[in-house]
């Protein structure tokens, strides 16, 4: 049996690109082992979870290898791999508030290795960790061991949201005070080494002493942590920003530039806990959406309405919903109508009308009336659990930019730190420098070479970018179709529950025979009402808006592929097409011509008759969306061309087309799935082409286009599935707010980028021409990462920009 197309194995020692490029050439001296090309195994790194995805180019890659082989060659290089198996219903969550990143995560796993703990997954997103439910107490105190506290969640991924909610005051209650003593200590050290150095007090050997214990004090007080993980890094071979910042302050110390080594470490740390609320910020806007649904529901019982937890109700339970409460689950209205703000799940900034048989989802508002609503989810399963699992693994999915950052910065520090070595080493050894004096500007470029910001700002910007398309109505799968997006040019869309709504109204009614609405009404919807067909409850649905009473129909009969008859009134009457009419010939040339011309128009149509022949033809048209003309002028004005791919008649088609501003050679109709499929694929020679569509006969079109783009709301899971972006609010115009989006977030991308490395090139001239100190250096750097942060958060607020507003 082949395997799936892609395995998920945790690789615990993998926290940053430089580890994960050993993965990648493991895998690719694998695949070409087995004559396969070296990128036939591709591997996507998730350095928070320290897990590695691994995707087969081919199913004759697949039937070749077993896990067993991808294993060994993960494990190559004495590196721990295991294979990830999937979240199991028995598992339990435990949160500990206190593990904020791979180190902590990596602390606890070691003692859950020694534990025999087997079974587990880190979600570093939410500060969780699922065990398996037997080893809840054995997992428990392993992590007391690693020195944190765990608590069990009965309530599962949805409780874990919320406490992950609860200990948002409980990130910035960071050890300031520790930091200021830090800080005190360090300015200390630094104003006895000024004072000394321009004669205004003296002391010898004690003023010097009394400098190098402050200095000695503020490296104590706050860097402790960052030596212990400089030294754990270096034991497996890699360097991070820890080991460059031990090894900075170290050489400090030893060669006598104790305050600055001093001042280093704690600007080094103040900015780290700085970086760290910037990071809380983004998770907390990722976080609001996991605690949008209530936590209880009231479910009917045989003994009335119970308050019930989310997690044990049921698809086919009945739930009732007050007024001012939020839905629990995903579901239908059974009984009532009232008022919705769907704003948290879709985007909408207006309330929506819902009645009886219309769906509405976990999260949104009712606003107006108690309404009784048919659970057709699990908690698990709802659109706004989907939309937070799809946010929570967008990092599974990196843009360019981000893949971009990873390869750079795992060879960029090995080569900075190597030329550091180069300047400490060459001019001494061969132009008879001063050592110390190069020793110092190796040890300021060390400081300086740090790939914080560079590494930090990418994740920052796509995650802030991300719960801002949420806010925006849009659910984007991970930052490569964020970013992707800014690349479209052409956007080719579905006709029915795309450009429209899917729900055929009725336009127009001509009588015959000198009859009135108000005669031929009530018969044409009392038939309508005993038949499902979208066109016959389109007519019923007309007639309910006008307040028509509704007649009692008998020998109801279906006439397969041309319409239904019934007794109303004492009289037959007949509900059907033209090819009826004409096979009981009643047929004129009057009402031939007014089914010739609603179809020349796209209209479809229905005929209602008596026993002596055709009493009224309805007009019938699938509503166009209010902003779908709108949405496609702002599409123009983004420089993206439209066109219309639709399974539809042509005549149906070009009349939308000239309803919404198409040119007829922008329309193609009467497509089957597989020439749509093929359409993309002809698009696509032309450039970066979208597939916006709704139905499982668009599933191959948005899995083949270069962005599949799915309508949220009417869309079927299929095609939801198979996009990589779903329009929750189903607005065409979201399109350019997607587009829109994707370019600010690209350009903010880029400004960072040339910003952080175009500061580290100018004070690493600056260091190497002996005009910099380490504390400059270091305020180069962590101030770099602030900056670039506080830069990428600003996609936070870019929802007006995003909307044109």
């Amino acid at each position: 049996m082949p395997l799936p197309s892609t395995l998920r194995f945790r690789v615990p020692d993998m926290c940053c690109p430089v580890e994960f490029e050993h993965y990648a050439k493991a895998l690719a001296r694998l695949a070409a082992s087995h004559g396969f090309a070296a990128s036939a195994l591709a591997a996507v790194p998730d350095y928070g979870t320290r897990t590695l995805t691994v995707t087969f180019a081919s199913e004759a890659l697949r039937e070749t290898l077993t896990p067993e082989l991808v294993l060994e060659a993960l494990r190559s290089g004495g590196d721990r791999a295991e294979l990830v198996d999937a979240p199991r219903t028995g598992t339990v969550l435990l949160a500990v508030p206190a593990m904020d990143c791979p180190v902590e995560a990596g602390e606890i796993e070691r003692e859950f290795k020694r534990s025999g703990i087997g079974s587990y997954e880190f979600r570093i997103m939410t500060r969780t960790i699922a065990v398996p439910a037997e080893s809840v107490e054995a997992a428990c105190e392993a992590v007391r061991r690693a020195g944190y506290e765990a608590t069990p969640l009965a309530g599962g991924e949805k409780h874990a949201a919320g406490t992950a909610h609860g200990e948002g005051a409980r990130e910035e209650r960071l050890p300031w005070g520790r930091y200021g003593t830090g800080l005190v200590f360090a300015i200390l050290s630094e104003a006895i080494e000024l004072l000394g150095e321009y004669g205004v007090i003296s002391g010898g050997m004690m003023l010097e002493a009394a400098g190098f214990l402050f200095a000695a004090a503020a490296i104590f007080t706050v860097g402790l942590g960052t030596f212990r993980k400089g030294l754990l890094a270096l034991t497996k071979g890699t360097l991070n920003m820890n080991t460059l910042m031990a090894v900075a302050v170290t050489g400090g110390v030893l060669i006598g530039a104790w305050p600055e080594a001093a001042m280093v470490m704690v600007l080094f740390e103040i900015s780290e806990a700085i970086e760290g609320l910037s990071m809380a910020r983004a998770r907390r806007s990722i976080r609001d959406l996991m605690t949008v649904t209530p936590e209880r529901a009231l479910v009917k019982g045989d003994a009335g309405y119970v308050e019930t937890p989310v997690e044990a109700v049921a698809p086919g339970a009945r739930i009732r919903v007050a007024p001012g409460d939020r839905i629990p689950l995903d579901g239908r209205i059974l009984e009532g109508s009232t008022t919705l703000d769907q704003s948290a799940v879709t985007g909408e900034s207006m309330p929506v009308e819902k009645s009886s048989g219309d769906e509405v989802w976990a999260g949104t508002v009712n606003l107006t009336s108690t309404v009784d609503v048919l659970v057709t989810k699990p908690a698990s399963m709802s659109l706004t659990a989907r939309i937070i699992e799809m946010v929570e693994n967008a990092q599974a999915s990196k843009s360019r930019v981000q893949r971009f950052v990873d390869r750079f910065a795992a060879v960029y520090t090995p080569i900075v730190f190597l030329a550091a070595l180069l300047v400490v080493a060459v001019p001494p050894l061969f132009f008879g420098g001063d050592f110390v004096e190069w020793l110092y500007k190796g040890l300021c470029l060390l400081v300086i070479a740090c790939p914080c910001a560079l590494v930090i700002s990418t994740p920052v910007t796509i995650v802030s970018a991300l719960a801002t398309a949420t806010r925006c109505g849009l659910l984007i799968k991970g930052g490569l179709p964020l970013e992707e997006a800014r690349r479209i040019r052409t956007v080719a869309l579905d006709k029915t529950g795309t450009l429209t709504k899917g729900e055929p109204r009725v336009e127009r009614i001509h009588l015959f025979a000198g009859l009135t609405d108000a005669t031929i009404l009530p018969v044409a919807a009392s038939l309508a009402a005993m038949n499902k067909h979208p066109l016959s409850r389109a007519i019923a649905r007309h007639a309910e808006e006008r307040n028509t009473p509704f007649l009692d129909v008998v020998d109801f009969t279906a006439l397969p592929g041309r319409g239904v008859k019934g007794r109303v009134r004492n009289g037959e009457a007949f509900l059907v097409n033209l090819a009826e009419l004409e096979e009981r010939g009643w047929a004129t040339d009057e009402v031939r011509e007014v089914f010739r011309l609603a179809a020349k128009s796209g209209r479809s149509t229905v005929a209602l008759a008596d026993a002596f022949g055709v009493e009224a033809v309805f007009e019938l048209a699938d509503e166009i969306r209010p902003d779908a003309r709108a949405g496609l002028e702002a599409l123009r004005a983004e420089g993206i061309e439209p066109v219309l791919l639709t399974g539809d008649n042509r005549a149906a088609a070009f009349a939308l087309g000239h309803a919404i501003g198409l040119p007829e050679s922008a329309i193609d109709a009467e497509l089957l799935p597989d020439e749509k499929l093929e359409h993309i694929r002809r698009l696509q020679k032309r450039g970066f082409t979208a597939m916006v569509g709704d139905g499982i006969n668009d599933a191959p079109a948005l899995a083949q286009a270069d962005l599949g783009i799915a309508m949220g709301i009417r869309g079927t899971d299929s095609a939801i599935e198979a996009a990589d972006v779903a329009l929750m609010d189903d607005r065409i115009s979201s399109l350019t707010s997607l587009v829109r989006l994707s370019r600010m977030t690209h350009s903010v991308l880029v400004q960072n980028i040339v910003f952080a490395l175009g500061v580290k090139f100018v004070f690493a001239a600056l260091a190497l021409a002996g005009h910099a100190t380490m504390w400059m250096a270091v305020f180069a750097d962590t101030g770099t990462c602030l900056i670039v942060v506080a830069n990428g958060l600003r996609m936070l607020r870019a929802k007006s920009r995003a909307e044109g507003r």
